[in-house]
């Protein structure tokens, strides 16, 4: 039997065609490993955004609350000034159209904020685990432009390897926090609007969202999306920066020499059991990184620590 395909469900064939490439990051299992190498700077990420969506979620449920109280009080500024007097807050204006919308900007606003300093901190983390030297941001550029640039791949392989439509969600929702911020071109915002609302049908088909929205209709949709596409990204970008071969080797060595937990080792009499299972334990617990992915590397960190004391392999 011959199903007729709809124009929704054309449309968004078309759209995903048109993100068929060979840069695109392969999917992650939605079950089991996701990430080869887990920097700290992922782990906090997680951290921040779990509370922060969590205290978004909390303070929506009052908005909500509030404003049907509000509307069911039949005075809804009379219900506000005689809530604001008990709490002892002091409110001369109800804008109880636009609450939602300034509510949703709040959230961008605060995830955003999430958002840089994470990029800050990976590019930071990404040198000193590989022994790089990255440039410093330039005047007026994004951070996710600047961090997609200085990761391994450059920005315009990496832009297409995080999955485009989500690169430009997170520019739409950039110049949403811009223009709250301080004064955006309203070019600007609608051709950024323009970019992500593109990918409309993929997101609704997907994530179930009613999102993006316009700048002046944003909705708490726009911040689960905001918020989920951060996480999708920070993934990826932990996977474009996994370390190299050599560059794990180099910083075992830096680790096993260091002021941490290897430093009271007596690296003349420990058994070589011991010291593998010891450093295999220490990444999988630090960065969730399994000695499995590189064979015989874990040998030869073995190897050549042991070197130094003149002890054969």
């Amino acid at each position: 039997m011959s199903t007729v395909q709809t124009d929704e469900e054309r449309e968004l064939e078309q759209l995903r065609g048109r993100l068929k490439h060979s840069d695109r990051l392969p999917s992650l299992p939605k079950k089991g490993k996701r990430l080869e190498w887990r920097f700290d700077a992922y782990k906090d990420l997680l951290q921040r955004l779990g509370h922060g969506d969590g205290m978004a979620e909390v303070i929506e449920v009052a908005r909500r609350d509030f404003v049907d109280l509000a509307n069911a009080s039949g005075d809804p500024r009379g219900y506000l000034r005689a809530r604001a007097k008990a709490q002892n807050i002091v409110v001369d204006e109800l804008d109880a159209a636009n609450l939602p919308t300034r509510a949703a900007i709040l959230y961008i606003v605060g995830a955003y904020q999430q958002l840089e300093g994470f990029l800050k901190e990976l590019v930071d983390e990404v040198d000193e685990t590989c022994s790089r030297n990255s440039r410093d941001r330039r005047d007026k550029e994004a951070a996710l432009d600047w961090a997609l640039d200085v990761l391994p791949g450059g920005a315009t392989r990496n832009t297409r390897r995080i999955w485009q439509e989500r690169y430009e969600v997170l520019e739409y929702y950039r110049t949403v926090r811009n223009a709250f911020t301080h004064k955006v071109k309203q070019g600007t915002l609608d051709a950024a609007f323009s970019r992500a609302e593109a990918w409309r049908p993929i997101i609704d088909a997907d994530l179930r969202l009613s999102a993006p929205n316009p700048f002046d209709s944003l909705s708490f949709d726009d911040f689960l999306l905001f918020t989920r596409m951060i996480k999708y990204v920070a993934t990826d970008l932990c996977r474009l920066a996994r370390p190299t071969r050599a560059e794990i080797a180099e910083h075992a060595e830096r680790v096993l020499d260091g002021p941490g937990k290897f430093r009271h080792w007596n690296w003349e009499t420990v058994s070589r059991e011991r010291a593998v299972a010891s450093i295999a334990t220490h990444y999988s617990r630090r960065h969730l990184f399994d000695f499995c992915s590189e064979p015989q590397l874990l040998d030869e960190i073995v190897d050549q620590q042991f070197s130094k004391f003149d002890r054969q392999a």
